[in-house]
């Protein structure tokens, strides 16, 4: 019996036996498919992807290709080059929490071209597979009215999350520090994790209601230390590891006000992040991507709404019901909100926002005009843009 990593063959089928099986999870059921996602990351994904039978299995397809892509696999990125010195290799669909040691492997051989992380845009399907639970459910069971994935960098409606800044980080193309907040109203609560689940965060200091309650603050980084401000008042300088995460974390209490981080490299500062408590009192905030679209019927105009402040702060924790209406020379192609656990339809032209933001898409019609689009709310001032079809 062949040995991986120190696990025999027959050890390693029992440890993936057992992880597969029907567990009980905070007194709710969890199925084979759920708990078999363990095998995803670790010790024994790895295990897995070196043995000699996926080898063998593997080879019939690889042999005959000019570039070899590999799901979940990336064990293999090294290895494969001692047995094939001239295979190029692509790392075709990754781990978000992956992405430190992917990277590390990209840069260092140069027979992996990249890697692809599973996924850069949110989409519908695969309904609640990175949902944050904090009741016993698991993200691959029936939730209903789940319809969203709600894994990716980039949410349903293009607002980037933490994790995209965190991957431009390590990727090297961001020298600025990212603040990002563990929600405060989920402190200490426990919750069942997928693969695909990073950190349950926002880029947000605005948490009413939660003054004096402890919060946790991440400082992604790679510059060598990272200090953390709140309110003027200094939380410690800490050592970025660039090995292994890239980030730093805080634990405080949250008081309104301002957070600071400011990064050093070779003990001189070299960039900063900050976040400010938005004010209560929010108004409509509406930009469209484009200002003109052609009259061929299909040309899309992709309009953001969030909520701000009288600075211009978005307050993401604010709620408001909004109504959309479109006239002239175009259409309501969808309008909706980020929130996975919605029964609303996208169809629908009323929506609460969910973390500050709305999308809503225009469509052209086949005729010139302007399409006339009006966003309206309780205790906001309308708001009204125009959209040229030519």
């Amino acid at each position: 019996m062949c040995s991986i990593m120190g696990i025999s063959m027959e050890e390693m089928m029992q440890i993936m036996a057992a992880q597969a099986a029907p567990q009980k999870e905070s007194g709710t059921s969890v199925d084979a498919a759920n708990s078999s996602t363990d095998l995803m990351s670790g010790p024994t994904t790895d295990a897995f992807a070196q043995n000699e039978i996926v080898t063998g299995l593997l080879e019939e397809f690889a042999s005959v290709t000019d570039l070899t892509g590999y799901n979940y696999l990336t064990a293999r990125h090294e290895m494969e080059h001692e047995m094939y010195p001239n295979r190029v290799i692509l790392g075709t669909e990754t781990l978000p929490a992956d992405i430190v040691r992917l990277w590390k492997i990209v840069k260092e051989n140069p027979h992996v071209i990249g890697d692809m992380t599973w996924t850069g845009y949110d989409y519908l399907g695969e309904a609640g597979c990175a949902v944050w639970y904090y009741d016993g459910r698991h993200g691959f069971t029936p939730n209903w009215p789940i319809s969203i994935a709600y894994v990716g960098d980039i949410d349903i409606t293009g607002y980037r999350r933490p994790m995209s800044y965190y991957r431009k980080i390590v990727y090297g193309l961001r020298k600025k520090p990212y603040i990002a907040v563990e929600r405060v109203n989920h402190y200490g609560e426990t919750t069942i994790k997928t693969a695909w689940m990073w950190k349950d965060e926002i880029a947000s200091w605005t948490w009413d209601g939660y003054e004096g309650k402890p919060a946790v603050v991440n400082v992604y980084s790679n510059a060598d230390e990272v200090e953390l401000f709140q309110n003027g008042k200094s939380l410690g300088r800490k050592p970025v590891s660039k090995e292994t995460n890239y980030y730093v974390s805080f634990e405080t209490q949250y008081q309104p006000g301002k957070l600071e981080a400011v990064c050093y490299r070779n003990d001189v500062e070299d960039g900063k992040d900050e976040l400010v408590t938005a004010g209560a009192d929010v108004e409509l905030c509406v930009e469209s991507d484009k200002k003109v679209l052609s009259a061929d019927g299909a040309d899309l105009a992709y309009v953001t709404i969030c909520l701000k402040d009288k600075d211009g702060n978005v307050n993401l924790q604010a709620k408001k019901e909004v109504t959309v209406s479109v006239e002239g020379a175009g259409s309501l192609q969808g309008f909706g909100s980020a929130d996975p656990e919605t029964e609303n339809n996208y169809d629908n032209t009323v929506w609460e926002t969910y973390d500050g933001y709305f999308l809503a898409v225009v469509r052209a019609g086949e005729e010139a005009g302007e399409i006339k689009a009006t966003f309206t709310s309780e205790g906001c001032e309308t708001q009204e843009i125009t959209i040229k079809v030519e």
